[in-house]
């Protein structure tokens, strides 16, 4: 026999396939589902329209490099972010409107009865954009998202049907896990940003606060530079008249004189630091003096006028001794109208503060102010402010007993408050009157007033002058002043007929001071004195005889019907007093 043959051995193997196997592709993402219309069922967007960026419908498609197609405003959001959105090689300014895309979205959405798609606003597209542009996160993404679907296909492809089964919720599963993965980090990534705006934003505001103090602190420099300088400015100006008066030259006197008198009109603070010892020293010399011209004593006199503007200014300038020198220029006859003016203006000022008033009375300024307001031939101007003046000083006590024991004082003011023609201005005439109600208020006053026929003059100033409606007011006040504690008042007034016209005013001028002070004084008069819990006779009282009807009747007694048929009308009210101190400096 021969040898034994070698057994041969077939092996079964599967089909074999020589092409490569490519890997695996990861997930596309999912697509967005869009809410349907009432009665339809949900249709899922086609995964061509949406955004790869923000993922949602895209309502304004354009493309870039090398051709694909994003949202305008995630595009723009990249932009901003100074980013390249993904899977592009341009940027926002390389975009190419993809109108033929925004017309398949559109007519998709209406033929599913959708509405169009809006464009995401600023912020969603900023949000998305952080949120993709996490090179970390995505990579994490890629790397799970990949190793889920080649699991789950192993699973597949060798076992069961309830191992399929198993396998695809281990599979969705693992794609929760893979977003929680995702989503945690990207969270974390934009919370960062977020504090890394916040605290740019925190050191911008700093960098202005700090640059706010700067300026404040530079403002406050400016200020107080500027508050030098002016200070230095005065000192200059004090310190260049103060030599100038010193030398004594008339030429510059004069200038100087100008350039101070310009100064004083600049403002309040230019007034205020002004007043100073030096150079109200300097003022009252020129003042003093006779050798200067005219018009140097007309500007010095003006410079302590606008000076005494300010309240602050008048008890230095008392305490300067100015008034002295103001009193001369006034009581002088050498002195120039428009000095004398300004003389009287300055006086009026310095009274204006109730601690200068008895000093200025000692230094003699009331005589020459009484002739100042008395004299015709002045300047009205000039006669107001000394009647201005005049009446201030009045009001102090020791002042009211100087100007009842000056010579023709209260005859004087009588003859000024009654002259009723056209050469006697109204203002003057009311000044007069106020100040005879002043010096109607001390004993002396109301002698001396009573001495020179003073009840009678009032009297026919309320019964018979033209103007009586102006004066009326100030005539009641001086008859009540002069019926308080002198027994000669009545049997004048009686006299006088001043009765008549006080029952008028008593029966129809309105309720108040004016009234009262006329009932009083018509008290004194019919001998019921001054006291105010006994009231008139019924007469004054009565309804009808304040009406007007009964002013005829047999129960008024004679005197009070002469009294109704001198004036059928009420009197008019007082205007208000037209009198005030000027607050404007003198040019």
């Amino acid at each position: 026999m021969g040898a034994p043959r070698a057994r041969r051995w077939k092996l079964l193997l599967p089909p074999f396939h020589s092409a490569k196997r490519k890997p695996p592709l990861p997930p596309p993402p999912a697509p967005v589902a869009v809410a349907p219309a009432p009665g339809k069922e949900e249709e899922v967007v086609p995964e061509e329209f949406l955004c790869p960026i923000s993922g949602a419908p895209m309502a304004d498609p354009v493309i870039l490099p090398p051709g694909r197609t994003y949202e305008r405003a995630c595009v723009d959001a990249c932009a901003g972010l100074s980013l390249c959105p993904p899977g592009a090689s341009a940027a926002a300014a390389a975009a190419i409107p993809n109108d033929a895309l925004r017309a398949a979205i559109r007519t998709w959405c209406a033929r599913h009865g959708r509405a169009p798609p809006a464009p995401p606003s600023a912020a969603d597209a900023r949000e998305a954009v952080l949120l993709r542009a996490v090179p970390a996160a995505a990579a994490r993404t890629t790397t799970v998202a990949t190793m889920v679907p080649a699991r789950s296909s192993s699973n597949l492809s060798c076992s069961s049907r309830a191992s399929a089964a198993s396998t695809s919720s281990s599979g969705s599963s693992s794609e929760m896990a893979t977003v929680e993965v995702v989503e945690v980090p990207r969270a974390k990534e934009v919370a960062e940003l977020r504090v890394a705006e916040a605290e740019e934003v925190k050191e911008k505001e700093k960098e202005v606060a700090v640059l706010r103090v700067a300026e404040s602190e530079e403002e406050k420099e400016v200020a107080v530079l500027r508050v030098a300088e002016a200070e230095e400015k005065e000192e200059e100006v004090v310190m260049v008249v103060a030599k100038v008066v010193e030398k004594g030259d008339e030429d510059q006197v004069e200038a100087a004189m100008a350039v101070l008198l310009r100064e004083t009109r600049e403002s309040e603070e230019r007034r205020r630091a002004l007043c100073v010892p030096r150079l109200l020293a300097a003022l009252r010399r020129v003042l003093h003096s006779k050798r200067h011209s005219p018009k140097a004593h007309a500007d010095a006199a003006a410079a302590l006028a606008n000076l005494t503007n300010e309240p602050e200014n008048r008890v230095p300038i008392v305490r300067a001794g100015a008034v002295t020198a103001l009193v001369e220029v006034i009581s002088l006859g050498t002195a120039s109208p428009e000095a004398c003016e300004h003389a009287a203006g300055a006086l009026f000022g310095l009274a204006l503060d109730e601690e200068n008033r008895a000093a200025i009375g000692v230094l003699g300024a009331v005589p020459p102010l009484l002739d100042l307001l008395t004299a015709r031939d002045h300047a009205p101007r000039a006669r107001r402010d000394a009647g201005m003046a005049l009446y201030h000083l009045s009001l102090s006590a020791v002042n009211q007993s100087k100007l009842a024991r000056a010579p023709a004082a209260a005859k004087n003011l009588l003859s000024i408050a009654s002259d009723s023609t056209t050469a006697e201005p109204m203002p003057i005439r009311r000044l007069a009157l106020m100040v005879i109600c002043n010096l109607a208020k001390c004993a002396e006053g109301r002698a001396a007033l009573m001495d020179t026929g003073a009840v009678a003059t009032v009297s026919a100033i309320l019964s018979d002058d033209a103007h009586r409606s102006e004066l009326e007011e100030l005539c009641v006040a001086a008859l009540f002043g002069m019926s308080r504690g002198n027994p000669r008042f009545r049997g004048l007034a009686r006299a006088a007929g001043a009765d008549r016209p006080l029952i008028l005013i008593s029966e129809r001028a309105p309720a108040g001071v004016h009234k009262e002070m006329a009932r009083k004084a018509l008290r004194v008069v019919l001998g019921l004195g001054d006291d105010s819990e006994r009231d008139l006779p019924d007469f004054m009282n009565g309804e009808r005889n304040v009406n007007g009807g009964g002013i005829a009747g047999s129960s008024v007694p004679v005197h009070r019907r002469r009294a109704a048929s001198w004036a059928a009308a009420p009197p008019a009210q007082t205007p208000p007093n037209a009198h005030q101190w000027r607050s404007v400096c003198i040019d």
